[in-house]
């Protein structure tokens, strides 16, 4: 290879993090320029910086010397304009911008940040007032066509090219801008090819050579395509779908550059010299937390105050620890106060102690302003200090919880404690948060959407024209395994690897696996918060996702920079017992302590050997249901198993079946060493959790915690090497520690790793326990509170809406219809009967809702519809409010029935606003001389509606039937022909032959490309909805039958296109037959 290939480096390059187009992953781009050779690459992302740390370590890894940059979208206007004058979308233009250095990283952190922040449009732009304030320490390159000279030049303006190249030559520092020559065969390129040179000569402007890097070989332009219609839902047959005009925006080699650009090397050996003139390295290992403090705002830290403050800091901590651990251990057990001080000391010298006080600190916010907190999440439960914070409420002590699983001395790795609030009141906390230490230095969190195994076969097969049906039966194939991937899918399944030789599928196959794996969208993460010592755009790039300001560095990158993370998450269920607690203490006056229930409540372990767990946190699927009846747990810590039990890999293993049978005497239970029982009695002889692992490599092999906690961390990441070194390790130490014979210990390391593979966090496990029994033991012994709050958090989920009120019917509890003289606002009680809120009737808003109840309490019951006009203001009960309220059933019982009601509304509207335009104008009525305007009432005469017709109003005021539903007039007709409801069909009955009991709710009438016709028909039933496919023979069989509101029996196969997106839009029925 010549020495001009040996200096060239390409410089214009984007990953999959150019979320519409980019077709590399950083991994195999950099593996690829190792492999041509070169010494340093770019990465030059549309717009943003998401992969610049990815890119960096790679790089670094690879011997490659990274080059940070992003390809920036600049307008020529200000980015804050969206129009320019006379109308019209401001344009924009592209322009690669590379750090040179520390301070030119730092400008393209502020440049991307404000160009989302600030300037997006469409796209996220900056413009030139901004640049120039930011130009120190970058490098510049003219772009691609779409650069703002080339756009001059194409467009025959050599005047206004040379003006935008004189305004960046003036902006960046001498010899740091750069004229860019690309040539992938397309003609407009070879204009700038002739053209330019000219101009860069005239202004000393050096050329580079590029190649618009976007995919990497020419073999991937394909793949390229694809990916470009999946984004834009085009098919690869669309005429106008969004295309490049060649299959040259690969990564080529310096030999391919130099056939190209061979006339002039320098072209190509100035891409050397850009790299020669870049120096930086990303600092890694140092944190940035910020320093707690009491005040409302951040107050400006030097160094020598920081200290100070952190010295105050860990004076309050340990009051508040010893505060805490006083209270709870009034006689401290044997052991307590020794791990207190080794936790304390532990935190204080890995510096986290600012970092449990933040924490204990909007704990304490939440609960002082009622928002619920969960009692603890994943291995922070396994903390005593934890604990005396308040942080979380179960005693790690009582549960034989490990510090060392959530915090290890050896691993200089940032703590995590992930907090569950009330979905209603995480919003303030985060907002609270945000206020304290400033919004500059706290925000959420990106996170990436990617092409997963499943996903891109049905995302290329409908970009391809494969029918759906067919890529469905392929997609299906693929096991349920996360995370899997395609290869090991055609391993596993020799369907699946059959179908990749079927000349139909053969793209299909070699597209999705070219394509799975990227990114194909970027979200904001539901939980993650990150917050920092300083201004976060000096360490990190922002973006906006919607209205939230985001990360754009994902949660592993910012934790690996030194950034705090938190995640605040919502739990509905926190939600769900606090509205509970809440109703009970209004009906009963009993104020319940949900962190302190009993933990041995019979109806409460009678429930749940039932199975009967409809609305019990993380136990009402229906395999839990089944596990609960097998188990039939007795007491606290089987809930804990349980829920570490019902995982893939638990189930898979069949390690849930053999926990019950040894609970329950039908297998004894043995153990391969008398030291193992009392560290696995509890479950049964089954190694279930990670902290079991733990303690017997601490008591049997004498492992240190912390060397415990590695060796559960190497079993779980299955690092070979590593696991070998920790074999070796517990051998020699079970036989010096424990005089265990080797060949036992070798098969107890072989039992802990077969077993290892499945355990569970048992912090985690414990704390989610503790949540499923609070929702349990409200369920057991204050049902109708208990379910009037769990229907509250679902009003907007008709299916699960509708399960809950089958689920009160078999409870024997009333659930009143939504009515304007005893309803709420949300869901309330009535002589341990349910009452339906007003807020559940579509179009009914909380603002008239409030009015309705402020009013009736003020005045006593509504007596009819125009007593409810004339009360409330006429600007809120508009005709849609009133209409909904009558179908709902809402004004029931007051004497007329609802058909009269609705003809009324009008009228009744009309006289409302008489009425109040009376009282505003201080007239009095005719008759009875100062007293109030009285109502006229004209009820038209009007047949009621039939009871059909009654049950669909009310649908379309409920969103589902409530006092009965269509299909109950010919239930015991079609009832016993039914094998199914709508809401039990999942992957179990997927091909296979269903039978129906429905009603007929939509259809739609297709034709096939034989001109036959056809009908997609979306049937219901009391549980759901779902389509049904009525091809032609059958369709023209079953014409006659098909009238929206008829009421059928439907026998088909049901195909279910459920995956690991949880989508059901796909899932449907093909219909065979119906009466």
């Amino acid at each position: 290879m010549s020495k001009v290939t040996d200096r060239f480096c390409h410089l214009h390059v984007h990953s999959h993090y150019s979320l519409l187009d980019g077709v590399n992953t950083i991994p195999n781009m950099v593996r690829l320029a190792g492999d041509q050779g070169m010494k340093a690459l770019a990465l030059t992302d549309h717009g943003n910086m998401y992969g610049a740390v990815e890119f960096h370590q790679a790089c670094r890894q690879a011997g490659i010397k990274p080059i940070i940059g992003m390809e920036a979208y600049i307008t020529d206007g200000s980015r804050h304009d969206r129009k320019r004058e006379g109308g019209g979308r401001q344009p924009h233009f592209h322009l690669v911008l590379l750090a040179k250095n520390e301070v030119g990283y730092h400008n393209l952190l502020k440049l991307s940040s404000s160009a989302y922040v600030e300037g997006f449009y469409y796209k996220p732009r900056i413009d030139h007032e901004l640049l120039r304030q930011h130009s120190e320490g970058l490098i510049a390159t003219s772009a691609c066509l779409a650069g703002e000279i080339n756009r001059a030049l194409l467009h025959g303006d050599s005047e206004k090219a040379e003006l935008c190249a004189r305004r960046y030559v003036d902006i960046f520092e001498p010899g740091h801008f750069f004229m860019e020559l690309q040539d992938h065969g397309l003609t407009e390129q070879k204009r700038i090819i002739e053209r330019a040179p000219e101009l860069a000569q005239k202004l000393n402007i050096p050329i580079i050579a590029t190649n618009d890097v976007h995919y990497l070989t020419k073999d991937h332009a394909r793949a390229q395509e694809v990916h470009l219609c999946i984004n834009t839902g085009k098919q690869i047959d669309d005429a106008d779908r969004m295309t490049f005009e060649s299959k040259d925006f690969y990564f080529k080699s310096g030999l391919e550059m130099q056939t190209l650009f061979g006339d002039h090397p320098e072209y190509l050996t100035n891409t050397d010299d850009i790299a020669a003139m870049v120096d930086f390295e990303m600092e890694t290992g140092k944190m940035f937390l910020p320093v707690f403090f009491d005040d409302d705002s951040p107050p400006a830290m030097d160094e020598s105050s920081a200290e100070a403050a952190e010295k105050e800091n860990l004076v309050r901590f340990r009051e508040l620890v010893e505060k805490g651990f006083e209270r709870l251990y009034p006689d401290p057990p044997e052991g307590a106060r020794e791990r207190l001080e080794y936790e304390v000391d532990v935190i204080t010298k890995m510096g986290f102690v600012s970092y449990f006080l933040i924490t204990w600190d909007f704990c304490r916010y939440s609960r002082e302003n009622d928002i619920p907190v969960g009692p603890g999440r994943g291995s922070a439960v396994g903390s005593i200090v934890s604990y005396c914070l308040d942080i979380t409420t179960l005693c790690p002590l009582k549960y034989d919880l490990i510090f060392e699983r959530f915090l290890n001395s050896d691993r200089i790795s940032m703590p995590d404690i992930d907090i569950d609030f009330c979905v209603d009141g995480r919003e303030k906390v985060i907002e609270y948060v945000q206020n304290k230490y400033g919004k500059d230095r706290v925000c959420q969190i990106v996170t990436f959407g990617t092409m997963a195994a499943k996903a891109v076969l049905r995302d290329v097969g409908r970009v391809l024209g494969i029918p759906l049906s067919e890529v469905d039966q392929l997609a299906k194939k693929v096991p349920n395994t996360p995370g899997i991937k395609l290869e090991e899918a055609f391993e596993q399944e020799p369907d699946l690897a059959k179908a990749t030789r079927d000349p139909r599928y053969q793209e299909l196959f070699e597209v999705a696996q070219k394509l799975e794996g990227l990114n194909r969208h970027c979200s904001t993460h539901a939980a993650g918060v990150v917050i920092a010592d300083r201004p976060l755009t000096e360490l990190i790039p922002l973006a906006k996702n919607g209205d939230d300001v985001v990360t754009q560095y994902p949660m592993e990158i910012l934790e690996k920079i030194g950034l705090l993370k938190v995640d605040f998450l919502g739990l509905r269920y926190l939600t769900i017992l606090d509205k509970a607690k809440k109703l009970i203490e209004e009906s009963t006056g009993i104020a319940l302590d949900l962190d302190n229930l009993p933990l041995d409540d019979s109806p409460t372990f009678e429930l749940l050997c039932h199975g009967d767990t409809h609305g019990i946190f993380q136990l009402e699927s229906d395999g839990m249901r089944e596990l609960l009846r097998n188990l039939k747990p007795d007491c606290f810590e089987d809930i804990i198993a349980v829920l570490a039990l019902y995982r893939p890999g638990p189930l898979g293993s069949g390690m849930h079946l053999l926990y019950c049978d040894r609970k329950h005497g039908r297998e004894k239970v043995e153990y391969l060493h008398p030291s193992l029982e009392e560290l696995l009695q509890d479950t049964n002889g089954v190694i279930l959790y990670q902290e079991q692992v733990m303690r017997i490599a601490n008591k049997m092999a004498g492992f240190s915690m912390n060397d415990a906690d590695n060796l559960r961390k190497a079993m779980g990441k299955k690092k070979v090497e590593l696991m070998e070194q920790f074999r070796g390790q517990f051998i020699e130490g079970s036989k010096e520690n424990s005089e265990v014979p080797e060949k036992i210990s070798k098969a107890i390391f072989d039992q802990i790793e077969q077993f290892a593979k499945y355990g569970f966090n048992k912090s985690h496990s414990t704390a989610y326990a503790l949540i499923s029994y609070q929702t349990a033991y409200l369920k057991a012994n204050h049902p109708a509170a208990f379910m009037a709050a769990v229907m509250s958090c679902y009003i907007s989920t008709v299916e699960t809406m509708v399960t809950y009120l089958d689920e009160c019917k078999e409870m024997e509890i009333e659930v009143i219809p939504p009515h304007v003289n005893v309803s709420k606002s949300s869901f309330s009680l009535a002589d341990e009967n349910i009452v339906y809120g007003l807020v559940a009737l579509k179009g009914v808003g909380e603002k008239v809702i409030s009015q309705i109840i402020a009013e009736r309490d003020r005045k006593g019951p509504f007596a009819s519809v125009y007593d409810l006009t004339s009360r409330v203001k006429p600007d809120l009960v508009n005709r849609t409010v009133i209409e909904k309220l009558v179908e709902g059933g809402a004004f029931d019982g007051l004497g007329k029935p609802r058909s009269s009601m609705f003809a009324a509304i009008p009228d009744a509207i009309e006289e409302g606003k008489r009425v109040h335009a009376e009282k505003q104008a201080g007239q009095l009525s005719l008759f009875g001389s100062g007293s109030e305007p009285e109502t006229e009432e004209h009820w038209p005469e009007v047949p009621e509606w039939s009871e059909g017709d009654k049950l669909t109003r009310e649908k379309s005021a409920l969103g589902f039937y409530l006092s009965g539903h269509p299909l109950e007039r010919r239930e015991s007709e079609l009832l016993p022909l039914r094998t199914h409801l709508i809401s039990e069909l999942d992957s179990t009955v997927d091909q296979k032959a269903v039978t129906l009991a429905v009603m007929v709710s939509k259809i739609k009438k297709r034709q096939t490309k034989r001109g036959d016709a056809m009908a997609i028909v979306t049937l219901e039933d009391r549980s759901g909805s779902i389509d049904a496919v009525f091809f032609p023979k059958v369709y023209a069989d079953c014409t006659g039958d098909l009238e929206v509101d008829n009421t059928l029996i439907v026998q088909g196969q049901a195909e279910m296109a459920s995956d690991e997106e949880g989508s059901r839009s796909q899932d449907q029925i093909k219909v065979k037959r119906c009466y």
